[in-house]
């Protein structure tokens, strides 16, 4: 009896893209929600440590401040963004690796088999 190659490609994508996206799904799970009094909170604790770093000869103007203090905001909210946006492209290529295995199980269901050499 001679194996089918083919169907062990598709049966090892089916796994790989089932693992990746329940990774994905159980990463996405346990991301946090984090409310806008967070990210507040957070933005002001991360100012207040860049501020500190820098000698008192360097410390901005009380005007620069709320400047700031929103770009810090905007840099956390980019990275959770960011980070939600990466656990999703697990799961989206898991599916797709899912997607080709079942394509791939299809068309060797379909298409004849070649003679034996």
């Amino acid at each position: 009896m001679r194996r089918n190659v083919r169907y062990h490609l598709a049966v090892l994508f089916a796994v790989i893209g089932l693992s990746l996206s329940g990774y994905g799904a159980y990463k996405l799970y346990r991301l946090p929600v984090y409310s806008e009094q967070d990210l507040d909170l957070a933005a002001e604790l991360n100012l207040s440590i860049d501020l500190a770093r820098l000698p008192p000869d360097r410390q901005p103007k009380a005007e620069a401040l709320p400047q700031m203090r929103a770009d810090v905001r905007r840099e956390i909210s980019s990275n959770l963004d960011q980070q939600r946006k990466l656990v999703q492209s697990w799961i989206q290529t898991g599916l797709v690796l899912v997607g080709m295995a079942i394509l791939q199980a299809l068309l060797q269901r379909r298409l004849p088999t070649p003679p034996p050499r």
